[in-house]
């Protein structure tokens, strides 16, 4: 078969895109293609990831990847020359400076290598903190400068937005400038077609008065005193008043009158409309030019700035032709990723390299382009996405388009229920084939409005049955869904992982690493202390580093080797090479709630609850797809883009009622209902194709958002877990770890006796500890200083009282000559950090004498559960003893309400 060099597949889901992908590039690296002139792009981080790591992987193992027979017939080369040539393409791919990579990120290298021509410094950041607001309180200052407040405001009040809101619109128009083409906006008067609509109501009228069987109705149905009340008439939208209301009276000048009526209102709608798009340009200049003032006073970006000024750089300036023919110079082929999410305005930027490419001439003569997507999976149009792209590119490149049709993601019944569910729902639907060897699954569609609890019927039905945490996946339609159905399953101690716990930021190594660089930079004792107890260990000075002077990869690189943190722990691998592109600790401080990193899967355990959108790309061998929990919003969206193809035809301003009176507005509507029909069917499909064995559909009674795919309750094919080696059980939460947590033994005592002691009880006993623990040295004037460290930290918890009783006792302790003689000429340890037998505790004072022996002491406010006291110490001296080899003693040392008493254990 000979090589295609312009291709595009068709790739259902499940179908073997990311191996068509890797087959494509590995089939150009054998045929002696330069791995650093391949241009591959995904959209996501993880998908380049994955396609590089496939390729390694494939080129390692190739004799027995499935792989290998497809390059053989894609190149048409030998079996056994491919296997000769492997070594030599693989260490060339991996010493080649290789362009995998997100469409974003490749947007972003053109823009720094570029972005002098457009005043902005190659240093840029798109990841600045407070940004939004930033370019809000400058975007705000210069419509004062030019005067257009009153206009800010009547644009907010016609499109029913906050001030705040219009920034959205003002954004879209930003976006979409370059779609605007010949589309232009005229302002004008509105006050000519009020009076048309007007002096034709008054015709109407008069023909009412002048009519003797007018009833009360009809004279009420013509009686409005403003051309507002006149627009609300139902009548309006009607074709003709030969209907009842005005049936009796009923003359032809009444319809002429009508029509002059709708005549007028359509070109008001029209000329309003046009007012209101004409403001916001002119408001979407001012906007422009507050980024551009932030971008280059400030090298600031927002994410969508960056596909706005790489389209500027290569399309309008005098320059764009020769830097595209730079750009050209480095690529020779070109791959994409998941087409159908790409948008106009980045397809416009990657056009004329395309053209170049499948022209086949000059450098380009042996250049290929490819690209795969689902048109069926296109669910990105609220950012920018537009599905009729991928047929559009086809015929305007002349890309001979292949389908893919076998899914070898997903069993046999789950592969027929959703032929049968969408065969006739989406258009071109082309039914999906299985693999011979998928014969088994399970689908059932459940009728529950109690969904919250029909779902965790279902996720308890999974576990009884053996199947794992990890494998078990609940789809929802919002955020919010999600929260309720994880705190359901939390509070019936199943663990979860949700997008917030998946990130890399919210992982207990990194958040230490984090709190460690707050405290070097912000010298709050807090970040340290919560630095400690999120590595279990006691809480210590830390030692001050110049961070201005030292590269912030040493710094945290240093941080894990002085602390030996997470040997084992892939997150702080992950985070390393996050930061490798902040090049200060600034930089990180205060973006590193952006920093949009996923957790490393492989230390993560739970049942896994996300968006469908979010389940984009993904698979689980079992999934929940539950209904939503509230009834789906109306649109709220004030502007419709109504496109041909993917051209921007036109743009209406939403207006209640305006179809009934005016057919392009409402061909225009039309249009945009079939779309998010559109995309309501293509996001179920998602969810429904997310399922490898098993699928559970979880619909309500009324309001479904499965309506449009009329689900029958019922089940089809026989629900069969395979039993896991290595079963995730469920577990109880863990406890969260405390701001103030200062590494102590107080906080074990705590959680040992909050079930015996009442809460002031335990509050009293921590605070005595923590005085013993803060006092620098046993004598009677280091009390002052350790009083007030006590009243800084319990002085709002304890009563004065409580608080005087405290100090007592420990100038009591401080006096007694049988705890002065236990301390005497010995070196002490307070709060001595123990780790025994995989346990970790701290001694409260801890002695070592000068012939090498030592003494455990243990603080104890109260005589109560001495058995049990007597048992701690009697560990502690087991655990000095095997851990020195040396002779132990154990006192516990009661500090009483009137004395002091040690005893001997």
């Amino acid at each position: 078969m000979a090589f295609v060099k312009n291709l595009a597949y068709e790739a259902s889901a499940g179908s073997g895109k990311t191996f068509m992908l890797v087959v494509r590039y590995l089939t150009l690296l054998f045929q002696g293609a330069d791995a650093s002139k391949i241009l591959a792009l995904t959209f996501t981080n993880k998908a380049a990831s994955e396609m590089s790591e496939r390729i390694v992987e494939t080129l390692e193992h190739l004799e027995t990847r499935g792989e290998l027979d497809e390059i053989i017939k894609e190149s048409g080369m030998s079996k056994e020359k491919i296997l000769t040539q492997r070594a030599k393409v693989l260490t060339s791919f991996l010493n080649a400076h290789t362009k995998i990579m997100t469409i974003d990120s490749f947007f972003t290298q053109i823009l720094r290598k570029f972005s002098l021509y457009v005043g902005l410094m190659p240093d840029f950041t798109t990841y600045a903190s407070q940004h939004e607001i930033k370019l809000l309180s400058r975007f705000l200052k210069e419509v004062s400068v030019a005067g257009k407040k009153e206009l800010l405001v009547a644009l907010a009040l016609e499109s029913n937005k906050r001030v705040s809101d219009i920034f959205q619109l003002l954004n879209e128009f930003y976006e979409k400038e370059e779609e605007f083409g010949s589309i232009s906006f005229q302002k004008s008067s509105l006050k000519e077609y009020e009076d048309q609509a007007l002096q034709a109501l008054t015709q109407l009228q008069n023909i009412v008065k002048n009519c003797k069987g007018a009833s009360a109705t009809l004279l009420k149905a013509v009686e409005a005193d403003s051309f507002d009340v006149l627009r609300s008439k139902s009548w309006i939208g009607k074709e003709t008043l030969e209907y009842w209301v005005f049936k009796k009276c009923y003359t032809p000048e009444m319809d002429s009158a009508l029509h002059t009526i709708q005549d007028a209102l359509r070109a008001y709608n029209r000329a309003k409309e046009q007012n209101f798009f004409y403001g916001l340009r002119e408001l979407t200049s001012i906007y422009k030019k507050a980024k551009k003032a932030l971008y280059q006073e400030e090298s600031e970006l927002g994410f969508s700035d960056v596909t706005q000024l790489v389209y500027t750089i290569l399309h309008r300036l005098d320059d764009s032709e020769f830097l595209y023919f730079r750009l050209d110079a480095t690529i020779e082929h070109m791959l994409l990723d998941e087409f159908q999410d790409t948008s106009i305005m980045q397809y416009k930027i990657l056009k004329p390299l395309i053209s170049e490419i499948v022209s086949g001439q000059g450098v380009f003569e042996s250049g290929s382009f490819f690209f795969v997507g689902d048109v069926k999976q296109s669910i990105y149009r609220f950012r920018g996405g537009v599905s009729a792209l991928f047929g559009e590119v086809a015929r305007e490149n002349h890309t001979e388009v292949k389908k893919l049709l076998t899914n070898y993601r997903s069993q046999r019944e789950v592969i027929e229920f959703v032929n049968r569910v969408f065969e006739e729902k989406i258009t071109n639907y082309s039914p999906q084939l299985s693999r011979k060897e998928a014969d088994g699954g399970y689908v059932e569609v459940i009728e529950n409005d109690e969904l919250l609890e029909a779902t965790l019927t279902q996720v308890e039905r999974l576990i009884s049955l053996g199947a794992a945490l990890n494998d078990i996946a609940i789809l929802c339609a919002t955020n919010g869904d999600g929260e309720e159905i994880k705190n359901l399953l939390q509070n019936r101690a199943i663990e979860v992982v949700t997008e917030t716990t998946t990130k890399l930021i919210n992982q207990r190594s990194v958040k230490a690493i984090l709190e460690y660089l707050k405290y070097l930079y912000f010298e709050e004792d807090i970040y340290r202390h919560n630095f400690f107890a999120l590595i279990d260990q006691k809480s210590m000075p830390l030692p001050k580093l110049d961070v201005t002077r030292i590269k912030l990869f040493d710094i945290i690189k240093q941080c894990i080797e002085r602390y030996g943190l997470f040997s084992d722990d892939f997150h702080i691998i992950r985070f390393l090479d996050a930061v490798a592109k902040y090049e200060d600790i600034d930089a990180l401080i205060f973006e590193y709630e952006r920093l949009d990193v996923s957790a490393a899967a492989s230390d993560l355990s739970g049942v896994r609850v996300l968006t469908v959108h979010k389940s984009k790309g993904l698979e689980y061998k079992h999934v929940i797809v539950m209904d939503r929990l509230k009834r789906a919003p109306a649109s709220r969206d004030s502007i419709i883009y109504e496109y041909d193809g993917i051209i921007l035809q036109n743009v209406y301003l939403r207006t209640a009622g305006r179809d009934t009176i005016d057919t392009a507005y409402a061909n225009a509507l039309a249009k945009e209902k079939a779309l998010v029909r559109e995309d309501s069917l293509n996001a179920l499909y998602v969810a429904f194709t997310r399922a490898k064995e098993h699928l559970f559909v979880i619909k309500k009674s009324e309001h479904s958002s499965f309506e449009l795919l009329d689900l029958e309750v019922g089940s089809f094919g026989s629900l069969k877990v395979e039993q896991q080696e290595q079963r995730h059980e469920r577990k109880t939460k863990k406890l969260p770890y405390e701001n103030l947590y200062y590494g102590t033994q107080s906080e074990i005592l705590a959680l040992e006796n909050e079930g015996e002691e009442d809460l002031q009880a335990i509050n009293f006993g921590l605070a005595l500890h923590y005085m013993l623990e803060m006092i620098p040295a046993f004598s009677l004037d280091a009390i002052a200083d350790a009083k007030n460290m006590l009243l800084n930290k319990y002085g709002f918890i304890l009563t004065p009282k409580e608080i005087d009783d405290i100090c007592m006792r420990v100038e009591r302790l401080l006096q007694h000559s049988e705890f002065l003689n236990l301390i005497k000429e010995g070196r002490y340890y307070k709060e001595k950090a123990l780790r025994y037998k995989n346990n970790l505790r701290y001694l409260d004072l801890l002695v070592q004498k000068e012939d090498g022996s030592f003494i455990v002491i243990d603080y104890k406010s109260a005589m109560n559960f001495q058995d049990k006291h007597r048992k701690q110490v009697n560990y502690y001296k087991e655990a000095v003893r095997n851990i020195t080899n040396a002779e132990v003693e154990g006192y516990l040392c009661y500090l009483l309400e009137d004395s002091i008493e040690i005893v001997a254990v």
